[in-house]
C-alpha cells in the first residue's frame, strides 16, 4: 500500500499521462477497456487498492446490462462500486450516475462512483433524492486530483479502513435517508401482500386465513420468479409487455387471465411445484390491484419520479431471505369482512423466528461444509449430504449450496455448472422446518440460485420438508416427522455428514404441549428450552465423524436444565466454541447467542478452540476468532455445575483457589434470603406522599409500610435513601386493624385477588393467601429488620453494602443477614469481582449473582482482621461522599481520594488470602 506522498507522485503522472493523450488528439482512441487500464485501475491502485486481487477489486459480472464494472472490498464486505466510461464520456449523462447508483443501493452498499478518469462523481446512494444530481456527494475534475488530494483520499482503501467518508458525510447532515434495499423490498413486499389479502378478502373468496395466506404468497412468489427471470436475460421482459398490451386493450381479457395463461406457460418449461394448477390463479383479484404490484415489481414512482428500480438478477439472496424470515414473523387475521396483517413480536418469539446474520452463517457453513469437503474429489462430493433440521427461509442451506458450487467449480474449473447446480440441490441439501410458508420460501430461494436458463427445474419436494423435527414418536401429532421415513435413501446410506442451522429460540413456557412428546430425550428437562433438543437430534442423523454447527443461547453453560445437554456434549468432540456473551447479534433480540461446532467422535484429549467476542466491530469473524481464540482441554469442563472456558493459566489459577476456600453457600450455611414479590407492584409499593397520606388517615399504618429498595439505590458499600415503601401486609395479618391501608388496597382487590386457576386472566397467581397479603409467604421477613449484607441479582459492578436501617427490598435483591464486613470487603473487591464473573452467567454488560451460580463463590478460609477495619472505614467514607454527592468540594474529593486509596489496600490484603502472584494480579486486572 502506497504512503500518501507516493500516491500523489503516481496520480501526477497519470494526469501527465491524460494531457498528453489530449494534447495529441487521441481521446477517442481509447475503449473503455483501455481507459480503465491505462488510467483508472492505476488511479485506484495508487489509493491503495490491490486491483490484482478480486477478493478486494471484484469485475462485476455481466449478465445484467445494469451493473456497475468494479466492486472493491475489504474482508468481503463491499466499500463502493465503480462504473468506469471511456476517456470525454459525459459524465453529465442522468443514465450513467442512475445505473451505478441503483446497483450500489440493490447491493445495500452506501457510495457508488462515476468515472472516465477526466471527472470522478462520488455518490450518495442512501440519500433519498428525485435525481442523481441530488445525491451527487464530492464531484471531481482531473485537475483536482492533486488541489485536492485529501479529499480524493477518501476513495482510499486506509481511508475506508477507517470509515472516512462515512464520518464526512455524517457532518454534512440535513439529507433524508431512503429506506436501504432490504427495509424497501420488504415494505414493498409487505404492502402487496397485505393489499392482496384485503381485496381477496373483500371479494368474498371464502378462504379460511391459512389457505389466503398461502394463495397470496404462491402469487407472489411467482412474480418474484419471473422477474429472477427476466433480469437475468433467461426471459424476456414480458410480464411488463403482456401488461402494457392489457393496458392498451382493457376491453379484452382480465389481467388474472393473461397471468394464469403465463403462469401455465412457465410450468411447462420449468416443470416446478411453483408453477403447478394452484387456487391462486382462480381467485378474484381487482385488475387496480395487480397493475400496481406489478408496475412495482421494476420501479416505485412517487409524484412521477421514479424513487428506486429493481434488478431481481443482483439482489443477493440473503436480503430475499432475510424478507422471507420477516414476512414469516407476520400474522394474518381476517374476519368476515376485512383481513390484515400484523408484525406479531409474540409469534415471532413462539416460533423463535430469528433472521441469522449473513456473517455468522457464512462462518458456519465454512467450518463445518467447508472442512468437510475439503481434499474432496468430485465422486466423494456428490454423496455429502446437508442438513438445516430449522431451515426457517433456507439461509443456511443457500450458504451450503454457494459453498458447494465453490467446490465444484474450483475442481471442474470451466466446465458448465448448470447440471451439477440441479444435483446438488436434489443429492446434497436436505431441510425441514414446521411451517408450510417457510418450505415453499426455501425451495423457491434454492430454486433461485440453480436458475441459469430455460431448463426444467428440480422437484425439490423430496428434499425440503415440513414437519416438527423434534416429533417422530406421537402418531396422533399431524406433523410427526419419521426421519427414516422421510429421508430414507440418506439413512440407507448412513445418515447426514454435516447439520447446520440457528434452532428456533423457543423458550420452555411454549412448550407445554409437547414436553410429553420431548421427554424420550436424553436431553429433556422442565424448565430447558427448544434448542436443546436440536442438539440431539441433530448429532442422532449425523454421521460418525460427521459435523454440526449451531448457533444457539449460551444458557445451557450453567443453567441447571442445561445440565443433560452438557452431559450429552461432553460425548462428542466440541472443536469450537464462539461466545459472543449479551452482544446483540441478532436485530431486535438479546439472546446471549454463541456458535458451537461438534464432530460425531470422541477424542481421547479434545481441545477446544474457543473464541470470547467482546465486540461486533471486526471486519471478519474468521480474522477475529484467529487473533483472539485460545485451547482449552474438554475433559476439564464440569457438566455438573456448569462449563467454564478459561485459558490454561486461568483454569489453574481457578482450580487452586477450590482447594483452599469453602463455597459461599457452605460458609453461609444456606442463609440468603430473596427480597419480597408483593404479587401487584402498583397496590403495595407506594411513593413518600401516598405514605404519608395513609399514616395521616391511620397512624397504625406505619407498622406495616416499610422503606423499599428496588435495587438502583444501592451501590458499592452504601446505600441511597429509597424514595419508595412496601405495604408489608404479610401472610396471617389482621387487616380491620389497618383501615387506611385496607381502603388503599381496595382499589386494586380485582387484581389482587387470587386466581382459581393459572388460566383465569385477572388475578394475582392462585394460592393459599388472602387478597391483601403479600403473595409471597416471606417467613424470613424478621431478618429485614437485621443488620445484612444486601446487593442486587443483577449488576455491571461490584455493589454491595451492609444496611443497618431495616430497608426492605423487592425480589431483584438479595440478602445476607450477617453483619460480616471480612466478606462484604470480598465481595467487593477486584478479585471478588473477578470471581463472580468466571461464576456467574453474563447478561446486559453485567452478572446475574443467582444463587445456583453465585452459591458456588470461593470464599478463603483463611481470615484478615485488617480487611474489617478497612471496611468499617470504607463504609464511613462511602456515607460522607453520598451525602455530598450533589456538591463539588475540597472535601468530597479527598473523602473520594481516601476512598481508593483504602480499597486499593483490601484489594491487596484480599489478593493475599487467595495466594494470588503478581502474575496472576495480572490476568485478573486484565480480563
Amino acid at each position: 500500500m502506497y504512503s500518501k506522498e507516493e500516491a500523489k507522485k503516481i496520480i501526477a503522472a497519470l494526469i501527465a499521462k491524460y494531457e498528453k493523450v489530449v494534447a495529441e488528439g487521441k481521446l477517442k482512441d481509447y475503449s473503455e477497456a483501455e481507459t480503465q487500464r491505462g488510467f483508472i485501475e492505476p488511479l485506484f491502485k495508487a489509493l491503495g487498492w490491490d486491483i490484482e486481487n478480486r477478493e478486494e477489486v471484484s469485475l462485476e459480472e455481466t449478465i445484467s446490462k445494469k451493473r456497475a464494472d468494479y466492486g472493491f472490498r475489504i474482508n468481503g464486505a463491499p466499500q463502493f462500486y465503480l462504473e468506469a466510461k471511456p476517456l470525454k464520456a459525459d459524465l453529465e449523462n442522468i443514465n450513467y450516475a442512475y445505473q451505478v447508483i441503483n446497483y450500489a443501493w440493490t447491493m445495500d452498499c452506501t457510495w457508488a462512483v462515476l468515472t472516465d478518469f477526466e471527472g470522478l462523481k462520488i455518490y450518495n446512494a442512501e440519500w433519498k433524492a428525485k435525481q442523481p444530481k441530488d445525491q451527487l456527494f464530492l464531484p471531481f475534475k482531473y485537475t483536482d486530483y492533486l488541489d485536492r488530494f485529501d479529499d480524493l483520499w477518501h476513495l482510499s482503501k486506509a481511508a475506508f479502513q477507517e470509515h472516512a467518508l462515512d464520518t464526512l458525510a455524517e457532518r454534512y447532515g440535513g439529507k433524508t435517508k431512503r429506506a436501504n434495499i432490504t427495509s424497501q423490498i420488504f415494505n414493498d413486499f409487505m404492502a402487496w401482500r397485505l393489499l392482496l389479502t384485503k381485496n381477496i378478502a373483500k371479494n368474498k373468496n371464502a378462504l379460511d386465513e391459512e389457505t389466503l395466506d398461502e394463495a397470496v404468497q404462491r402469487l407472489l412468489d411467482r412474480l418474484i420468479f419471473i422477474r429472477v427471470c427476466e433480469d437475468r436475460k433467461i426471459e424476456p421482459e414480458s410480464l411488463r409487455q403482456d401488461f402494457r398490451l392489457w393496458q392498451a386493450n382493457k376491453k379484452g381479457r382480465s389481467l388474472s387471465s393473461i397471468l394464469a395463461e403465463k403462469f401455465r406457460k412457465f410450468d411447462k418449461i420449468y416443470n416446478s411445484k411453483l408453477f403447478a394448477p394452484h387456487l391462486c390463479e382462480t381467485l378474484r383479484i381487482d385488475e387496480d390491484v395487480l397493475e400496481q404490484i406489478i408496475d412495482e415489481l421494476y420501479e416505485k414512482v412517487e409524484n412521477g419520479t421514479p424513487i428506486h428500480h429493481y434488478d431481481f438478477s443482483i439482489i443477493e439472496s440473503d436480503v430475499l431471505g432475510n424478507i422471507y424470515e420477516q414476512y414469516l414473523g407476520h400474522i394474518l387475521r381476517k374476519t368476515a369482512q376485512r383481513a390484515t396483517l400484523s408484525e406479531k413480536k409474540q409469534h415471532r418469539k413462539e416460533m423463535g423466528i430469528f433472521y441469522t446474520p449473513t456473517y455468522i452463517v457464512d462462518y458456519i457453513v465454512k467450518n463445518t461444509i467447508g472442512e468437510k469437503t475439503k481434499g474432496l474429489e468430485i465422486s466423494h462430493l456428490t454423496k455429502i449430504k446437508i442438513l438445516d433440521p430449522a431451515c426457517g427461509s433456507g439461509s443456511f442451506l443457500i450458504k451450503a449450496f454457494d459453498q458447494l458450487v465453490g467446490t465444484y467449480r474450483n475442481k471442474l474449473k470451466n466446465e458448465n455448472l448448470w447440471l451439477i447446480k440441479s444435483e446438488i440441490l436434489t443429492k446434497n441439501i436436505y431441510g425441514v422446518d414446521l411451517d408450510e410458508k417457510a418450505v415453499e420460501i426455501t425451495q423457491l430461494n434454492l430454486l433461485l440460485k440453480a436458475l441459469e436458463k430455460r431448463e426444467l427445474l428440480p422437484d425439490l419436494s423430496d428434499n425440503i420438508k415440513c414437519g416438527n423435527s423434534l416429533i417422530s414418536n406421537s402418531l396422533n401429532y399431524k406433523k410427526n416427522f419419521v426421519w427414516n421415513d422421510e429421508f430414507k435413501k440418506v439413512f440407507d446410506a448412513g445418515k447426514f455428514d454435516v447439520v447446520v442451522g440457528n434452532p428456533p429460540y423457543v423458550r420452555q413456557e411454549e412448550l407445554s404441549p409437547y414436553k410429553k412428546l420431548l421427554e424420550s430425550y436424553e436431553t429433556y428437562h422442565s424448565m430447558a428450552d427448544l434448542y436443546v433438543y436440536f442438539f440431539e437430534k441433530g448429532m442422532k442423523v449425523l454421521k460418525e465423524d460427521g459435523l454440526l454447527g449451531f448457533i444457539v443461547s449460551n444458557k445451557f453453560l450453567k443453567a441447571g436444565y442445561g445440565k443433560n445437554l452438557r452431559k450429552f456434549l461432553s460425548q462428542y468432540h466440541i472443536c469450537e466454541f464462539i461466545d459472543f456473551g449479551d452482544l446483540q447479534v441478532f436485530k431486535d433480540a438479546t439472546t446471549y447467542p454463541c456458535i458451537i461446532i461438534l464432530k460425531h467422535r470422541k477424542e481421547l484429549n479434545p481441545k477446544i478452540k474457543v473464541t470470547k467476542v467482546l465486540t461486533l466491530d471486526f471486519d471478519s469473524l474468521t480474522n477475529y476468532v484467529q487473533q483472539n481464540s485460545f485451547l482449552v482441554n474438554q475433559n476439564s469442563l464440569d457438566n455438573e455445575n456448569g462449563w467454564n472456558f478459561e485459558t490454561s493459566q486461568t483454569s489453574a489459577l481457578i482450580e487452586r483457589i477450590k482447594a483452599n476456600t469453602t463455597p459461599l453457600k457452605d460458609y453461609l450455611k444456606n442463609q440468603i434470603y430473596w427480597g419480597i414479590k408483593t404479587g401487584l407492584g402498583k397496590a403495595f409499593v407506594i411513593d413518600g406522599s401516598t405514605k404519608n397520606q395513609l399514616i395521616a388517615e391511620d397512624p397504625k399504618s406505619t407498622e406495616i409500610i416499610k422503606p423499599f429498595l428496588s435495587g438502583r439505590e444501592i451501590r458499592r458499600y452504601s446505600i441511597i435513601q429509597p424514595s419508595e415503601y412496601v405495604i408489608f401486609t404479610r401472610r396471617g395479618i389482621d387487616i380491620e386493624r389497618y383501615q387506611a391501608v385496607k381502603k388503599h388496597l381496595e382499589k386494586f382487590r380485582q387484581e389482587l385477588t387470587p386466581k382459581k386457576s393459572a388460566e383465569q386472566k385477572i388475578g394475582r397467581k392462585p394460592g393459599p393467601y388472602m387478597w391483601y397479603e403479600i403473595q409471597d409467604s416471606v417467613a424470613y421477613y424478621k431478618e429485614f429488620e437485621k443488620p445484612k449484607i444486601i446487593f442486587g441479582i443483577m449488576t455491571t459492578q461490584p455493589r454491595f453494602t451492609l444496611d443497618y436501617d431495616g430497608y426492605y427490598a423487592n425480589n431483584a435483591n438479595f440478602i445476607i443477614p450477617l453483619e460480616d464486613k471480612h466478606l462484604l470487603g470480598i465481595l467487593n473487591s477486584k478479585m471478588g469481582w473477578y470471581l463472580v464473573s468466571r461464576i456467574c452467567t453474563q447478561i446486559r454488560g453485567g452478572y446475574q449473582l443467582i444463587w445456583q451460580y453465585f452459591g458456588n463463590f470461593p470464599v478463603p478460609k483463611a481470615r484478615d482482621p485488617k480487611i474489617e477495619k478497612l471496611v468499617e472505614k470504607m463504609l464511613e467514607l462511602a456515607q460522607k461522599i453520598a451525602a455530598l454527592r450533589d456538591k463539588e468540594t475540597d472535601e468530597k474529593r479527598k473523602a473520594e481520594k481516601v476512598f481508593q486509596t483504602v480499597d486499593s489496600e483490601i484489594n491487596q490484603l484480599v489478593y493475599k488470602l487467595y495466594g494470588v502472584t503478581e502474575e496472576e494480579k495480572k490476568i485478573i486486572e486484565g480480563s
